[in-house]
């Protein structure tokens, strides 16, 4: 599925005000003057903006796709009829042109977006849409920051008055965007902040909801830096807060803004994989290239997992998947694709954080004493692989998560803090597959979990799952000197601060 995206001037498009989204959702006339429009419609094409984001890159706002995560975290590998090459997702070669439209530039119009909201919000009194707007906007920068480090913050939205925005130091920016949620939190406890509002094409406008997922946000910010040396008493105070406030996620946060299926109105991952007819989208970065991979299948398969069934599809009544990096992959659809747990229907909510991901997190925080009691991680684990089983549709999940002497499934059977964080961790990596993928990358490289995620075996390949991503040439062209003041980024060895 192609939208038409719109090329604006690098200057606009480096200090984050320009307006990519051209599309069915998008109520921007004009990409450079998007303060015509009413805060709730606003709000409504940026949370579906963040939604597309998650999984595959705005493919739906830009034509572009980037299922490198997919690929890297062995959920997803290349068919047999691409022919391998020294710049793929394989080679895991980074350069700057890497993910500038999908990544940079994406994040920055949304931010754009979502700073509209925030000021509009608060010169017209309306808390509601103030407090939105921080916590979708904490989201972002996070993200942001998980990719390249420092990035434009403190004057990244300043318009024509901050044109060469400086670069804040990613850990800088993690301690800001929690005090944001913080004061986001505040906002939406306002009697105000309680509206029913249809353009909220999360929560429908609901606070309390609004706040939980808040929490959450902020709780995986938290946990991110759990290898941060000094920051545990921090964690545990700010977690504290998380429960005080009204605690976590129980249910997913999904944006549905009215997908259909008609051109440019289809879920993003579904119509990724599925064309309005219900064909199979074909040609580079469709269904016919990204199949499953073998890692995947394997574990779940020796796993018991019901799991394999949705999400991936069988072929002849077997599971095919494919390697990445191999020259010999099985070719087109003779190997399994992405199952129907995941691709429900062109109208599907789409997933921004999901309730399963809320339990993984606390079951963390539970085994390293910052949330509630050890015990506790047991119920949240078992929680969340439930929550897992609910959104892909494979039923109970209760003799999965029992299976006796099984470390990989059952938490009770990890006898030490090492078993039970690798058994946590699995189990989120599980739930994280074709849904936010960048969830499995960001474990990976704070915890080298799950220890056994295949590396490429392309003859290309940089030997090593990237740590980073490089800043995009746009930044290079248009704020140069304060990008090449932060040295020389090399994406296989760089690391982002909260990296051991």
């Amino acid at each position: 599925m192609k939208r038409k995206y719109i090329i604006i001037a690098a200057t606009l498009l480096a200090t984050g005000f320009g307006s990519c989204k051209k599309s069915f959702f998008d109520i921007n006339q004009n990409p450079n003057n998007p303060t015509g429009a009413s805060p709730d419609l606003v709000l409504s094409t940026a949370i579906t903006a963040t939604a597309d984001e998650q999984v595959i890159g705005q493919v739906t706002q830009f034509g572009f796709s980037y299922p490198f995560w997919q690929d890297w975290m062995g959920y997803w590998a290349p068919s047999g009829s691409y022919a391998i090459n020294a710049g793929d997702q394989a080679s895991y070669k980074i350069t700057n042109t890497f993910g500038d439209f999908g990544i940079w530039q994406a994040n920055y119009d949304n931010l754009e977006d979502y700073d509209y909201i925030e000021k509009a919000g608060a010169s017209t009194n309306k808390p509601f849409f103030q407090g939105a707007a921080k916590v979708m906007k904490a989201i972002i920068y996070q993200q942001l920051v998980d990719c390249y480090e420092d990035v434009p913050y403190s004057e990244a939205l300043e318009g024509t008055s901050k044109i060469l925005p400086k670069f804040d130091k990613g850990s800088d920016i993690y301690d800001s965007i929690v005090d944001q949620i913080n004061t986001a939190i505040g906002l939406l406890q306002q009697p105000a902040a309680n509206v029913t509002l249809n353009t909220d094409v999360l929560f429908g406008g609901n606070a309390g909801n609004w706040i939980k997922f808040a929490n959450t946000v902020k709780l995986r910010i938290l946990m991110r830096e759990s290898e941060v040396s000094g920051k545990e008493a921090y964690i545990k105070s700010e977690i504290a807060k998380s429960v005080a406030s009204g605690g976590f996620l129980t249910n997913d946060a999904a944006a549905d803004p009215g997908y259909s299926n008609n051109n440019g109105q289809q879920n993003p991952i579904y119509g990724f994989f599925v064309t309005i007819t219900g064909l199979p989208t074909s040609g580079g970065p469709a269904a016919d290239n990204n199949r499953a991979a073998l890692y995947s299948i394997n574990y779940l398969t020796n796993h018991q997992d019901p799991r394999l069934s949705r999400l991936y599809t069988s072929v002849g009544g077997q599971y095919l998947g494919n390697i990445l990096g191999s020259s010999s992959n099985i070719t087109g659809g003779s190997s399994s694709g992405v199952g129907p747990g995941i691709l429900k229907s062109s109208s599907q909510p789409a997933v921004i954080l999901s309730a399963a991901e809320s339990y993984f997190l606390q079951a963390e925080a539970n085994i390293r004493g910052w949330l509630g009691t050890p015990a506790d991680a047991v119920t949240n684990f078992d929680a969340g692989v439930q929550a897992s089983f609910t959104y892909l549709g494979a039923g109970d999940a209760t003799a999965y998560y029992s299976q006796s002497g099984d470390k990989t499934t059952n938490l009770s059977a990890c006898t030490t803090f090492n078993e039970q964080l690798a058994c946590i961790i699995r189990q989120k990596w599980v739930a994280m597959n074709s849904i936010t993928p960048v969830e499995a990358w960001d474990d990976y490289r704070r915890l080298h979990l799950p220890a056994d995620i295949p590396l490429s075996v392309s003859p290309y390949s940089q030997g090593a799952i990237p740590t980073r991503i490089q800043y995009p040439n746009s930044e290079y062209q248009t704020n140069s000197a304060n990008v090449a003041a932060e040295g020389t980024i090399d994406s296989q060895h760089s690391k982002i601060f909260w990296m051991p």
